[in-house]
């Protein structure tokens, strides 16, 4: 009884303080963050991603997921405090999902963009124009790169000058190569010059970029797989002890000391994890 008072007392005054909140300053704050998420959500998926996803019904379905995994494990363990842990993990699941998505865009992006250059320095020394040099890269390729260029002229044809769709493009891609690439095709065009060789050399200097970037690859591998196997393992070690004694194993998810040491380890998991990350991210 005592270990239930424990847990009770602190959520009855959460809901206590949640519950004053909303009625001392009412909705305003809650529709001011959930226009904020909006954004968010249209930020990333639409103006980064090109998913052409409705924000309103991105931010719903990121609702109706924290309100299923706060009912799954009340449903499974029938704990009062296993509906918050769960809303809090449906709360972050959103966000990881969009970074990997993100992530996996930008990885794809870098791997086309020498080949990118390559087919602008083509087209050029064809006799084509840096427009038509883009149209034909928009044309021919697939995958990212295709959409970033077609949205780049898409902007162009409406009346925007090039110089300022491709600052848009290089704000939206977010990648440093893609950055100088804008950049340099932009300095050309002030001051003139020979396009094809400009566009050579901004690939020669891409190209190795990526080349030292997958040598540092190669040598932090090690680093981020034990980030990994450390994360990992105190699962597996909690699923041997299991096997071993489950008696002692289930009292630390019903005890409330035992929820204390799995928060306290969690945290002490993630921290480690962020922080080998961090040093295994070796900027250029």
């Amino acid at each position: 009884m005592q270990s239930e008072l424990v847990f009770i007392l602190p959520v009855s005054a959460l809901v206590f303080a949640s519950v004053f909140i909303l009625v001392r300053w009412g909705h305003v704050p809650i529709l001011a963050f959930l226009k904020r998420e909006e954004e968010r959500y249209d930020q990333v998926l639409n103006r980064q991603l090109l998913l052409n996803v409705p924000p309103k019904a991105a931010l719903a379905a990121a609702a109706a997921l924290i309100v299923l995994c706060a009912l799954i494990p009340y449903a499974w363990l029938e704990d009062p405090l296993s509906p918050c842990l769960g809303a809090l993990g449906g709360w972050f699941l959103p966000a990881a999902l969009i970074r990997h998505l993100e992530a996996r865009r930008k990885a794809r992006l870098e791997r086309q963009l020498v080949d990118g250059i390559t087919a602008l320095a083509s087209g050029v020394r064809a006799g084509l124009t840096l427009v038509q040099s883009m149209e034909l890269l928009a044309k021919n390729t697939a995958g990212p790169i295709q959409q970033e260029f077609a949205q780049l002229l898409r902007e162009y044809s409406m009346g925007l000058d090039l110089n300022q769709a491709m600052r848009n493009a290089a704000n939206r891609i977010g990648l440093a190569n893609y950055r100088l690439l804008f950049t340099a095709i932009e300095m050309h065009r002030l001051r003139g010059g020979d396009t094809g060789e400009s566009l050579d050399r901004i690939a020669e200097s891409i190209r190795e970029i990526q080349r030292l970037e997958g040598k540092l690859d190669a040598i932090t591998a090690q680093g981020r797989t034990q980030a990994r196997f450390m994360a990992v393992m105190p699962f597996v070690i909690v699923f041997i002890y299991y096997l071993i004694d489950p008696e002692g194993v289930v009292m630390l998810f019903h005890e409330s000391y035992g929820r204390l040491i799995i928060l306290i380890a969690l945290a002490l998991i993630a921290t480690g994890f962020i922080w080998i990350q961090r040093i295994m991210a070796v900027d250029i």
